[in-house]
């Protein structure tokens, strides 16, 4: 599928476009290319684009300017058109079980067919009410809010071959051992956030969370140019803790995270949250971690984009915790080449 043994992952965030390109065999993988540029504030809003035309701009300069091998990518996306369901489902033999799902989705997924795109994966088998069933992982969403990406990758000629969720995508960037246990993985880009809940590596709750860094800053009322706003940005990352009104957000990353998986945890009779994982723009902010550890009482960590890559060589920067998206949407594709 993808040219050359290379797959590269792009995620659209608010102010910024980033991707990443992973080339070679299992084992031995190689990121052969990692960039980032900015866009204006507007035109990606809430995970959804919002000016074609200034996208794939943008899309164009940073092809030009990290010299990625080929134009195919896995196209990251994440936004309140998205639904995420754990279901049960009676067992029809696999090669119909699609099919199934599909016929009976509005049972599940209050959008309807025409509107909606669907994809799902096997977890694995349980024992429901009326005998043995499969249970499913559902992921579904509007078409209408993807519709805009995919327009502006066509204008700047990239062949979307996979689309895929970006905290299912965080996942594929850490270490087995650390997905061990209730794992939550939060991902604090510029724009929208979102949290995962992970039971020993396997997917279970997922949700949009509006608490990305570009929240913070809006709450200092201050109007800037985009250069300005991006320094600032960086600012931001490196003072944290020190900021005007850092704590205030902090707080509300925590309240949002522990409102998001109070009710999923009571629901299954889960005991507790082993850890938190950060990754996105949000996760590099100075102090971040260790508040959101005291307020939690949980450990919390920022994910090292390379870590779950052993002996990993690399010609480019992608050990910030803003990559961890784009590396494992990149990933996703070389699992899809095998």
């Amino acid at each position: 599928m993808f040219a050359g043994g290379g797959s590269i992952g792009l995620e659209l965030d608010t102010g910024f476009i980033r991707a990443a390109e992973v080339r070679g065999k299992s084992g031995k993988l190689k990121v052969t290319a990692a960039a980032e540029v900015l866009i204006p504030k507007t035109a990606v809003v809430d995970g959804v684009v919002q000016e074609v035309a200034t996208v794939s701009e943008a899309i164009d300069k940073l092809w030009s300017q990290a010299k990625f091998s080929n134009r195919n990518v896995v196209l990251g996306m994440f936004n309140q058109s998205v639904i995420i369901r754990l279901i049960n489902f009676p067992k029809v033999p696999k090669n119909k079980l699609e099919q199934a799902v599909k016929l009976q989705a509005g049972e599940y997924i209050p959008i309807p067919p025409a509107q909606m795109l669907l994809d799902l994966a096997l977890v694995g088998d349980v024992d429901g009410e009326e005998g043995p069933q499969y249970e499913l992982l559902l992921v579904a969403a509007r078409k209408a809010q993807l519709e805009p990406s995919l327009a502006a990758l066509k204008m700047s000629k990239l062949v979307p071959k996979v689309i895929d969720l970006s905290p299912l995508a965080m996942m594929r960037v850490v270490p087995q051992e650390k997905l061990a246990g209730n794992v939550v993985l939060v991902d604090l880009s510029m724009g929208l956030g979102s949290v995962l809940l992970a039971v020993d590596g396997m997917p279970r709750f997922a949700r949009v969370m509006p608490v990305g860094l570009a929240q913070f800053h809006s709450s200092l009322g201050h109007v800037l140019a985009a250069e300005q706003y991006h320094r600032q940005v960086a600012a931001t990352l490196e003072r944290g803790s020190e900021g005007q009104g850092f704590g205030r957000w902090g707080q509300s990353v925590a309240a949002e995270i522990r409102t998001s998986i109070s009710y999923y945890i009571k629901q299954e009779n889960l005991k507790s949250v082993s850890r938190i994982l950060l990754s996105g723009i949000g996760a590099r902010a100075a102090g971040l971690a260790a508040l959101l550890q005291d307020e939690l009482e949980v450990a919390v960590e920022a994910v090292k984009p390379l870590a779950n890559l052993n002996g990993c060589q690399t010609k480019a920067e992608v050990s910030g915790a803003e990559f961890a998206v784009s590396m494992g949407l990149a990933l996703r594709g070389m699992e899809q080449s095998k």
